[in-house]
Protein backbone atom coordinates (compact mmCIF):
# COMPACT_ATOMS: atom_id res chain seq x y z
CA UNK A 1 0.00 0.00 0.00
CA UNK A 2 1.42 3.37 -1.02
CA UNK A 3 2.40 5.82 1.71
CA UNK A 4 0.95 9.32 1.48
CA UNK A 5 3.20 12.15 2.62
CA UNK A 6 1.81 15.59 3.35
CA UNK A 7 4.47 18.20 2.63
CA UNK A 8 2.48 21.32 3.41
CA UNK A 9 -0.88 22.17 4.94
CA UNK A 10 -2.15 25.73 5.26
CA UNK A 11 -5.46 27.58 5.64
CA UNK A 12 -6.23 30.65 3.55
CA UNK A 13 -6.41 34.11 5.15
CA UNK A 14 -10.18 33.95 4.58
CA UNK A 15 -10.23 30.88 6.81
CA UNK A 16 -12.39 28.70 4.56
CA UNK A 17 -10.00 27.14 2.01
CA UNK A 18 -7.26 24.68 2.86
CA UNK A 19 -4.12 24.18 0.77
CA UNK A 20 -2.33 20.82 0.85
CA UNK A 21 0.74 19.57 -0.97
CA UNK A 22 0.82 15.78 -0.98
CA UNK A 23 2.93 12.98 -2.43
CA UNK A 24 1.35 9.59 -3.14
CA UNK A 25 1.93 6.80 -5.67
CA UNK A 26 4.91 8.56 -7.21
CA UNK A 27 3.12 11.84 -7.93
CA UNK A 28 3.04 15.19 -6.15
CA UNK A 29 -0.16 17.24 -6.18
CA UNK A 30 -1.25 20.65 -4.97
CA UNK A 31 -4.83 20.75 -3.61
CA UNK A 32 -7.33 23.37 -2.53
CA UNK A 33 -10.27 22.25 -0.37
CA UNK A 34 -13.10 24.78 0.02
CA UNK A 35 -15.41 24.84 3.03
CA UNK A 36 -18.98 23.66 2.65
CA UNK A 37 -20.37 27.18 2.22
CA UNK A 38 -17.95 28.07 -0.56
CA UNK A 39 -18.15 27.18 -4.23
CA UNK A 40 -14.54 26.01 -4.27
CA UNK A 41 -15.05 22.30 -3.59
CA UNK A 42 -11.95 20.19 -4.25
CA UNK A 43 -9.46 21.42 -6.84
CA UNK A 44 -6.10 19.91 -7.65
CA UNK A 45 -3.18 20.25 -10.01
CA UNK A 46 -0.27 17.91 -10.63
CA UNK A 47 3.11 19.33 -9.63
CA UNK A 48 5.60 16.63 -10.70
CA UNK A 49 6.26 12.91 -10.94
CA UNK A 50 8.90 11.53 -8.62
CA UNK A 51 9.33 8.31 -10.60
CA UNK A 52 9.30 7.20 -14.21
CA UNK A 53 6.17 8.42 -15.96
CA UNK A 54 3.69 5.98 -17.51
CA UNK A 55 2.90 6.08 -21.22
CA UNK A 56 -0.75 6.89 -20.60
CA UNK A 57 -2.99 8.10 -17.80
CA UNK A 58 -4.04 5.42 -15.30
CA UNK A 59 -7.79 6.01 -15.48
CA UNK A 60 -8.60 3.00 -13.30
CA UNK A 61 -6.39 4.36 -10.53
CA UNK A 62 -8.19 7.70 -10.75
CA UNK A 63 -11.56 5.97 -10.43
CA UNK A 64 -10.20 4.29 -7.32
CA UNK A 65 -9.32 7.67 -5.81
CA UNK A 66 -5.57 7.52 -6.45
CA UNK A 67 -3.79 10.61 -7.81
CA UNK A 68 -2.43 9.60 -11.22
CA UNK A 69 1.08 10.22 -12.48
CA UNK A 70 1.26 12.59 -15.42
CA UNK A 71 1.82 10.68 -18.72
CA UNK A 72 5.32 10.73 -20.15
CA UNK A 73 4.53 13.01 -23.08
CA UNK A 74 3.46 15.77 -20.69
CA UNK A 75 6.44 15.64 -18.30
CA UNK A 76 9.49 17.88 -18.45
CA UNK A 77 11.22 15.12 -16.45
CA UNK A 78 9.77 11.87 -17.83
CA UNK A 79 12.11 9.73 -15.72
CA UNK A 80 11.07 11.51 -12.53
CA UNK A 81 12.10 14.76 -10.85
CA UNK A 82 13.73 15.36 -7.49
CA UNK A 83 11.50 15.44 -4.40
CA UNK A 84 10.33 18.86 -3.33
CA UNK A 85 12.26 20.53 -0.51
CA UNK A 86 9.57 20.56 2.13
CA UNK A 87 10.95 23.38 4.26
CA UNK A 88 11.20 25.66 1.25
CA UNK A 89 7.58 25.30 0.13
CA UNK A 90 5.13 28.13 0.56
CA UNK A 91 1.69 29.11 -0.73
CA UNK A 92 0.82 32.55 -2.06
CA UNK A 93 -2.93 33.13 -2.05
CA UNK A 94 -4.70 35.44 -4.44
CA UNK A 95 -6.14 38.26 -2.28
CA UNK A 96 -9.61 37.17 -3.42
CA UNK A 97 -8.96 33.77 -1.80
CA UNK A 98 -10.17 31.67 -4.74
CA UNK A 99 -6.81 30.61 -6.11
CA UNK A 100 -3.21 30.13 -5.06
CA UNK A 101 0.31 29.46 -6.24
CA UNK A 102 2.79 26.93 -4.87
CA UNK A 103 6.39 28.11 -4.58
CA UNK A 104 9.67 26.47 -3.70
CA UNK A 105 11.48 29.49 -2.32
CA UNK A 106 11.11 32.04 -5.14
CA UNK A 107 10.31 29.48 -7.87
CA UNK A 108 6.67 29.18 -8.86
CA UNK A 109 5.89 25.48 -9.32
CA UNK A 110 2.12 25.29 -9.78
CA UNK A 111 -1.01 27.44 -9.83
CA UNK A 112 -4.64 26.65 -9.09
CA UNK A 113 -6.48 29.64 -10.61
CA UNK A 114 -10.10 30.66 -9.94
CA UNK A 115 -11.26 28.82 -13.09
CA UNK A 116 -9.72 25.48 -12.09
CA UNK A 117 -12.23 22.66 -12.44
CA UNK A 118 -13.96 24.04 -15.51
CA UNK A 119 -14.19 21.22 -17.99
CA UNK A 120 -11.06 19.11 -17.72
CA UNK A 121 -8.79 22.02 -16.77
CA UNK A 122 -6.99 21.57 -13.43
CA UNK A 123 -4.30 24.24 -13.26
CA UNK A 124 -0.78 25.10 -14.36
CA UNK A 125 2.51 23.41 -13.51
CA UNK A 126 6.05 24.45 -14.33
CA UNK A 127 7.10 20.83 -15.02
CA UNK A 128 4.20 20.12 -17.39
CA UNK A 129 4.66 19.93 -21.15
CA UNK A 130 1.63 20.62 -23.33
CA UNK A 131 -1.99 20.61 -22.22
CA UNK A 132 -2.08 17.35 -20.31
CA UNK A 133 -4.90 15.63 -18.41
CA UNK A 134 -3.74 16.73 -14.93
CA UNK A 135 -2.04 20.08 -15.66
CA UNK A 136 -1.24 22.62 -18.34
CA UNK A 137 2.21 24.19 -18.76
CA UNK A 138 3.05 27.33 -16.80
CA UNK A 139 4.37 29.43 -19.65
CA UNK A 140 6.60 32.44 -18.96
CA UNK A 141 3.97 34.80 -20.42
CA UNK A 142 1.12 33.50 -18.22
CA UNK A 143 -0.55 36.55 -16.62
CA UNK A 144 -1.00 34.63 -13.38
CA UNK A 145 2.74 34.88 -12.70
CA UNK A 146 2.56 38.68 -12.45
CA UNK A 147 -0.75 38.44 -10.56
CA UNK A 148 0.85 36.18 -7.94
CA UNK A 149 3.89 38.45 -7.75
CA UNK A 150 1.52 41.30 -6.85
CA UNK A 151 -0.27 39.06 -4.38
CA UNK A 152 3.05 38.25 -2.72
CA UNK A 153 3.74 41.97 -2.31
CA UNK A 154 0.20 42.49 -0.97
CA UNK A 155 0.63 39.86 1.75
CA UNK A 156 4.08 41.11 2.68
CA UNK A 157 2.48 44.48 3.47
CA UNK A 158 0.45 42.83 6.18
CA UNK A 159 3.47 40.97 7.50
CA UNK A 160 5.98 43.82 7.45
CA UNK A 161 3.67 46.69 8.35
CA UNK A 162 0.00 47.21 9.10
CA UNK A 163 -1.78 49.22 6.37
CA UNK A 164 -5.00 49.38 8.40
CA UNK A 165 -4.44 52.50 10.58
CA UNK A 166 -3.74 54.70 7.55
CA UNK A 167 -6.58 53.16 5.53
CA UNK A 168 -8.96 53.43 8.48
CA UNK A 169 -8.19 57.14 8.86
CA UNK A 170 -8.54 57.82 5.14
CA UNK A 171 -11.90 56.02 4.83
CA UNK A 172 -13.32 57.72 7.94
CA UNK A 173 -12.29 61.12 6.57
CA UNK A 174 -13.79 60.36 3.15
CA UNK A 175 -17.11 59.31 4.71
CA UNK A 176 -17.10 62.38 6.96
CA UNK A 177 -16.50 64.73 4.03
CA UNK A 178 -19.68 63.44 2.37
CA UNK A 179 -21.96 62.68 5.32
CA UNK A 180 -20.51 64.33 8.40
CA UNK A 181 -18.70 62.87 11.39
CA UNK A 182 -19.82 59.46 12.59
CA UNK A 183 -21.49 59.15 16.01
CA UNK A 184 -20.63 55.48 16.45
CA UNK A 185 -17.79 53.22 15.29
CA UNK A 186 -18.38 49.47 15.49
CA UNK A 187 -15.64 46.92 14.85
CA UNK A 188 -17.24 44.16 12.76
CA UNK A 189 -14.27 41.87 12.07
CA UNK A 190 -14.60 39.72 15.20
CA UNK A 191 -10.88 40.05 15.77
CA UNK A 192 -10.06 38.22 12.53
CA UNK A 193 -8.37 39.49 9.40
CA UNK A 194 -9.25 41.66 7.58
CA UNK A 195 -10.01 44.56 9.94
CA UNK A 196 -13.42 46.06 9.24
CA UNK A 197 -15.76 48.53 10.88
CA UNK A 198 -19.23 50.04 10.50
CA UNK A 199 -19.79 53.77 10.85
CA UNK A 200 -23.11 55.18 12.03
CA UNK A 201 -23.59 58.75 10.84
CA UNK A 202 -26.53 60.98 11.83
CA UNK A 203 -27.71 63.01 8.85
CA UNK A 204 -30.72 65.22 8.23
CA UNK A 205 -33.90 63.13 8.64
CA UNK A 206 -31.94 59.90 8.35
CA UNK A 207 -29.24 57.64 9.73
CA UNK A 208 -26.49 56.48 7.40
CA UNK A 209 -24.58 53.24 7.92
CA UNK A 210 -21.35 52.73 5.95
CA UNK A 211 -18.76 49.97 6.25
CA UNK A 212 -15.03 50.60 6.06
CA UNK A 213 -12.40 47.93 5.42
CA UNK A 214 -14.45 45.67 3.18
CA UNK A 215 -12.39 47.09 0.31
CA UNK A 216 -9.21 45.53 1.69
CA UNK A 217 -9.99 42.36 -0.28
CA UNK A 218 -10.85 42.44 -3.99
CA UNK A 219 -14.05 40.56 -4.73
CA UNK A 220 -13.68 37.09 -6.27
CA UNK A 221 -14.45 36.34 -9.92
CA UNK A 222 -15.35 39.87 -11.03
CA UNK A 223 -12.99 39.61 -14.01
CA UNK A 224 -14.96 36.66 -15.31
CA UNK A 225 -18.15 38.69 -15.70
CA UNK A 226 -17.17 42.27 -16.63
CA UNK A 227 -14.71 43.54 -19.21
CA UNK A 228 -13.11 46.06 -16.84
CA UNK A 229 -13.10 44.64 -13.29
CA UNK A 230 -11.35 47.59 -11.58
CA UNK A 231 -14.49 49.63 -10.77
CA UNK A 232 -16.22 46.56 -9.32
CA UNK A 233 -13.46 44.77 -7.40
CA UNK A 234 -13.48 46.80 -4.19
CA UNK A 235 -16.63 47.79 -2.36
CA UNK A 236 -18.09 49.12 0.85
CA UNK A 237 -21.74 48.69 1.85
CA UNK A 238 -24.10 51.44 2.92
CA UNK A 239 -27.69 52.05 4.00
CA UNK A 240 -29.71 55.26 4.26
CA UNK A 241 -32.31 54.65 6.99
CA UNK A 242 -35.27 56.95 7.80
CA UNK A 243 -35.04 58.99 11.00
CA UNK A 244 -38.33 57.44 12.13
CA UNK A 245 -36.65 54.06 12.61
CA UNK A 246 -36.27 53.18 16.30
CA UNK A 247 -32.79 52.47 17.60
CA UNK A 248 -33.34 48.72 17.88
CA UNK A 249 -34.30 48.56 14.19
CA UNK A 250 -31.14 50.47 13.23
CA UNK A 251 -29.05 48.15 15.41
CA UNK A 252 -30.60 45.10 13.80
CA UNK A 253 -29.93 46.42 10.33
CA UNK A 254 -26.35 47.26 11.31
CA UNK A 255 -25.90 43.61 12.31
CA UNK A 256 -27.29 42.45 8.99
CA UNK A 257 -25.04 44.83 7.04
CA UNK A 258 -22.03 43.60 8.99
CA UNK A 259 -22.84 40.00 8.10
CA UNK A 260 -23.20 40.79 4.39
CA UNK A 261 -19.77 42.42 4.37
CA UNK A 262 -18.23 38.93 4.28
CA UNK A 263 -20.59 37.43 1.69
CA UNK A 264 -18.32 37.63 -1.39
CA UNK A 265 -15.51 35.76 0.41
CA UNK A 266 -17.65 33.21 2.20
CA UNK A 267 -19.43 32.14 -1.01
CA UNK A 268 -16.80 33.24 -3.55
CA UNK A 269 -19.12 35.45 -5.52
CA UNK A 270 -19.32 39.21 -5.96
CA UNK A 271 -21.72 42.07 -5.30
CA UNK A 272 -22.32 44.88 -7.75
CA UNK A 273 -24.90 47.47 -8.83
CA UNK A 274 -28.17 45.80 -9.82
CA UNK A 275 -27.56 42.67 -7.74
CA UNK A 276 -30.14 41.60 -5.17
CA UNK A 277 -29.67 39.70 -1.91
CA UNK A 278 -32.19 38.31 0.60
CA UNK A 279 -32.76 40.69 3.50
CA UNK A 280 -34.85 40.05 6.61
CA UNK A 281 -33.73 43.21 8.44
CA UNK A 282 -36.29 45.65 7.04
CA UNK A 283 -38.90 46.61 9.70
CA UNK A 284 -41.64 46.31 7.07
CA UNK A 285 -42.17 42.59 6.43
CA UNK A 286 -43.25 43.27 2.83
CA UNK A 287 -39.61 43.79 1.98
CA UNK A 288 -37.69 40.53 1.67
CA UNK A 289 -34.74 41.62 -0.47
CA UNK A 290 -32.19 44.37 -0.86
CA UNK A 291 -31.22 45.88 -4.20
CA UNK A 292 -27.63 47.10 -4.45
CA UNK A 293 -26.95 50.36 -6.24
CA UNK A 294 -24.10 52.85 -6.50
CA UNK A 295 -26.45 55.75 -7.34
CA UNK A 296 -27.81 57.79 -4.45
CA UNK A 297 -30.07 60.80 -4.85
CA UNK A 298 -29.01 62.59 -1.67
CA UNK A 299 -25.28 62.11 -1.43
CA UNK A 300 -22.24 60.87 -3.27
CA UNK A 301 -19.62 59.23 -1.07
CA UNK A 302 -16.29 59.26 -2.89
CA UNK A 303 -13.89 56.81 -1.26
CA UNK A 304 -11.15 57.37 -3.81
CA UNK A 305 -8.68 54.66 -4.76
CA UNK A 306 -7.15 52.15 -2.39
CA UNK A 307 -4.87 49.24 -3.28
CA UNK A 308 -4.74 50.73 -6.80
CA UNK A 309 -8.49 50.30 -7.39
CA UNK A 310 -11.44 52.70 -7.01
CA UNK A 311 -13.73 51.85 -4.09
CA UNK A 312 -17.50 51.90 -4.64
CA UNK A 313 -20.18 52.22 -1.97
CA UNK A 314 -23.12 49.91 -2.70
CA UNK A 315 -26.30 51.21 -1.06
CA UNK A 316 -28.98 48.73 0.02
CA UNK A 317 -32.53 49.46 -1.05
CA UNK A 318 -35.64 47.54 0.16
CA UNK A 319 -37.45 45.37 -2.38
CA UNK A 320 -40.57 43.26 -2.26
CA UNK A 321 -40.52 39.74 -3.65
CA UNK A 322 -42.36 40.90 -6.80
CA UNK A 323 -39.91 43.76 -7.32
CA UNK A 324 -36.97 41.40 -6.93
CA UNK A 325 -38.51 39.15 -9.57
CA UNK A 326 -38.80 42.14 -11.89
CA UNK A 327 -35.12 42.94 -11.37
CA UNK A 328 -34.19 39.40 -12.37
CA UNK A 329 -36.46 39.48 -15.41
CA UNK A 330 -36.05 43.07 -16.65
CA UNK A 331 -32.98 44.53 -14.94
CA UNK A 332 -32.58 46.95 -12.07
CA UNK A 333 -32.88 50.27 -13.96
CA UNK A 334 -36.54 49.79 -14.79
CA UNK A 335 -37.34 48.90 -11.17
CA UNK A 336 -35.32 51.82 -9.77
CA UNK A 337 -37.24 54.30 -11.93
CA UNK A 338 -40.55 53.08 -10.54
CA UNK A 339 -39.65 53.02 -6.86
CA UNK A 340 -41.17 55.70 -4.60
CA UNK A 341 -38.77 58.32 -3.18
CA UNK A 342 -39.11 57.02 0.38
CA UNK A 343 -37.11 53.89 -0.46
CA UNK A 344 -33.87 55.16 1.00
CA UNK A 345 -33.51 58.11 -1.35
CA UNK A 346 -31.98 56.03 -4.11
CA UNK A 347 -32.87 56.80 -7.70
CA UNK A 348 -31.57 55.91 -11.14
CA UNK A 349 -29.20 58.31 -12.79
CA UNK A 350 -28.03 58.44 -16.36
Amino acid sequence: MAVTQVLLEETSPNGNVQAIVEVADGACYFYLFGGRETSIGLRSVWVRNLAQAPISLDVDAMKGGKPPMNPRAHCAHPDGAAPLRQRELRVVWLPEGNGAGLYEQAELLAVIPPWSGEGTFAGYARDCVGEGPVAWPLAAHNALIERLDRADVYWRQWGDENPWPALQTALCEEVASALGKHSNYYAIDGGAWPPKALLRVPVAAATALVTIGVCIRPQPNVERFVEDPRPRRRIELGAWLPAAWPNDAITRFAGYLSAQSNLPWSRYTWLGPGHTIPCDAWPDARFEYALLTDRHARVHVNLGEHFEDPVTVLWLLPLTRDEQRRVVESGSDAVLRDLPPDRGGVVARG
